[in-house]
């Protein structure tokens, strides 16, 4: 039987499928072993998982290493604030040279020496001695803080009483002038030195300080008494924290306006309720007093010779045939008319004083030889006394440019030139507004001892007018309780609103004591008279005589002044539009 004869592929298909496993597990060892199909291309190179790891375990390591190592001082950072400032002030000085000129033999570099000015900086000179007025109102107080869009003029106001202490004094604003002209525009300066702006002084503050006496009899640091509560610009007079270019630039605009320096020198008062003339500074304030206290001195001696002569006339002519010459009153008062006129002549020319020194918008302080300033303090309370001294300060027009000499290096960045301090002196007492007098006492003999009752005025002072209540009163009582008014009709015509006055003194009775004395200059003769022993806090007893004739100079002055007051016809206050304008007084 013969051989069949075989297929080729059935020969060797066992053959190729050996080579075609061996070359694709070739391919597979090199696409998926040796060439690591999950690796990433980064920065020219390829990475695999563990790569990466190592790459940034190896970074993070640089990196912790950079930390705690000590930095580079080759690269810090340069503010840029400098230059930005530079720009600011010449755009062109990048593509132009503003410095540029010919050079000229034997001439000075004048650039050079603007740069390096120095300026002698003047000191004020002395203040006149101060005066002082004490003026009591019936104020229209603001309810609102003022500010630049609420002024007094619109802000809700309500009357109270108030004492405002007024210091006044002057410069010589001539020689001020002069001083700061020679200093910042002399023809001793080179030109470019020169600078008109600096040679005006203008004024930054008047500060006015004062110290109050304490109940132990020693005297409190100085404190400065603050602008009255109807300034309506005090954060815009407020001064620059710190001297530099420029601040003092805008503070010179700022306080030379007239609105300023008004406020400044010659700050407004209150509109008072009461009738009374017009507020005039104390220089003026005071003579005029004088000159009314004259009058009413004059008018009163008047009166009193006027009665002496009429009773002296009954009694030398009691028929109409007496032939006994006496003075007449028809000529007395013929007299006094004439002395009354020439009083008010002379008080008038006060006011026309007053008003010849007054501040107006159109003022120009060059043309005036001296300046007459105050201040006001609105925060005294009854019954304090007060030590007062006040100074001026203008502006150092070259704070904060170290254009001063070595000389005067602590005035370098001294942004305001102060005068020196004038003391008033005198020590300002403010008068008390509730007051109380032992006027007589009524003393009852009784099996337990003497009953003694005292009888005590009280006075208190309200809005212009006194009231009283007098109270009767025993050992361990309050001197003085809250009242009713209803029906009182002489307190419905001082505009008291309420239905009670509290007449309270806060003191209480504590005994009666004998009190015996020695009195006369020759011959000596015994005053036997009773004090009133109270106490306000309870520890410090507190004596008054009773009894007007045992009462000192003073305290008879004062009680006469209220009972004149009590038994003359109550003031009507104004409203305010009569105080603003002065009407009606």
């Amino acid at each position: 039987m013969g051989r069949k004869k075989e297929n080729i592929i059935e020969l060797f298909i066992d053959k190729a499928i050996l080579v075609i496993a061996g070359l694709a597990a070739i391919v597979i060892l090199f696409i998926y072993i040796i060439g690591n199909p999950n690796s990433i291309e980064y920065a020219g190179r390829d990475y695999g998982p563990k790569e990466i790891d190592i790459s940034i375990n190896k970074n993070a390591q640089r990196l912790q290493e950079q930390l705690k190592s000590e930095p580079n001082t080759t690269n810090q950072y340069k503010p840029q604030k400098p230059q930005y400032l530079s720009l600011l002030a010449n755009s062109l000085q990048q593509t132009i040279d503003t410095g540029m000129k010919f050079p000229l033999p034997g001439y000075p570099d004048k650039t050079e020496m603007a740069k390096n000015r120095v300026y002698r900086i003047p000191s004020l000179p002395m203040i006149d001695k101060p005066g002082a007025a004490v003026i009591r109102m019936a104020a229209f107080v603001p309810t609102e803080e003022l500010s630049a869009s609420v002024t007094y003029g619109t802000a809700k106001t309500e009357l109270e009483d108030m004492d405002i202490v007024t210091i006044e004094s002057a410069i010589d604003v001539k020689s001020l002038y002069d001083m700061f002209r020679e200093s910042f525009a002399g023809r001793n300066l080179p030109k470019e030195w020169r600078m008109e702006q600096y040679a005006r002084p203008v004024f930054a503050k008047v500060e006015l300080q004062k110290i109050v006496q304490q109940p132990d009899g020693n005297w409190s640091d100085w404190i400065e008494v603050p602008q009255t509560r109807i300034c309506h610009i005090k954060k815009g007079l407020q001064l620059p924290q710190e001297a530099s270019e420029y601040g003092m630039e805008i503070a010179l605009v700022q306080f030379a306006k007239p609105e300023f320096r008004d406020e400044i020198l010659q700050p407004p008062v209150y509109y008072n309720a009461i009738p009374t003339e017009p507020w005039i500074s104390p220089s003026f304030y005071n003579e005029r007093a004088k000159i009314i206290a004259k009058q009413r001195e004059e008018m009163r001696r008047l009166e009193i010779e006027a009665e002496r002569a009429r009773r002296l006339q009954e009694r030398s002519q009691p028929r109409p045939s007496s032939t006994v010459r006496t003075p007449t009153v028809p000529r007395r008062v013929a007299r006094d008319t004439t002395a009354v006129t020439d009083g008010q002549m002379r008080y008038i020319s006060e006011d026309a004083k007053f008003d010849a020194v007054k501040l107006t918008p159109n003022t120009n302080l060059a043309d005036l030889e001296k300046i007459v300033f105050w201040a006001h303090d609105d925060t005294t309370k009854p019954g304090e006394k007060y030590q007062y001294r006040i100074r001026i300060g203008v502006f150092n027009p070259v704070a904060g440019r170290g254009w001063v000499s070595q000389e005067q290096k602590d005035l370098r960045d001294q942004i305001v030139l102060w005068s020196n301090f004038m003391e008033l002196g005198a020590i300002i007492e403010i008068p008390r507004r509730l007051l109380f007098f032992a006027t007589n006492i009524r003393e009852i003999e009784k099996s337990t001892g003497v009953d003694r009752t005292v009888e005590i005025m009280v006075a208190k002072y309200i809005l212009g007018n006194w009231a009283s209540r007098t109270f009767s009163v025993k050992n361990g009582e309050e001197i003085g309780q809250i009242v009713e008014t209803a029906g009182d009709s002489r307190l419905g015509q001082m505009g008291i609103i309420g239905d009670t006055i509290d007449f309270s003194t806060g003191a209480v009775m504590v005994d009666v004591h004998k009190v015996t004395e020695w009195i006369g200059t020759g011959s000596l003769r015994s005053r036997d008279y009773a004090e009133l022993l109270y106490s306000r806090d309870g520890k410090t007893i507190e004596r008054i005589a009773i009894k007007e004739r045992f009462w000192p100079a003073g305290v008879v002055k004062t009680y006469k002044e209220i009972s004149e007051s009590l038994a003359a016809a109550p003031i009507t206050l104004l409203n305010w539009s009569q105080a603003a304008s002065g009407s009606n007084r």
